[in-house]
């Protein structure tokens, strides 16, 4: 992702489908201590439902 799509990403963009985890949700883990992909996963259940590219609406 570049810097550009970073900007135009807003707070309530989907991340991941399956658990309908958004960009928020990842900031909120990473200002309560989500240091790893691990940590972010825990706590917000975010890839680990492995349905996201069925459920995005854009299929990708």
């Amino acid at each position: 992702m570049n810097d550009e799509n970073k900007k135009q990403m807003g707070p309530a963009e989907m991340v991941c489908w399956c658990s309908s985890v958004t960009r928020s949700d990842i900031l909120v883990a990473l200002n309560q201590g989500a240091r790893t992909l691990d940590d972010i996963k825990s706590m917000t259940g975010a890839c680990t439902l492995d349905r996201c590219k069925e459920l995005n609406p854009a299929g990708t």
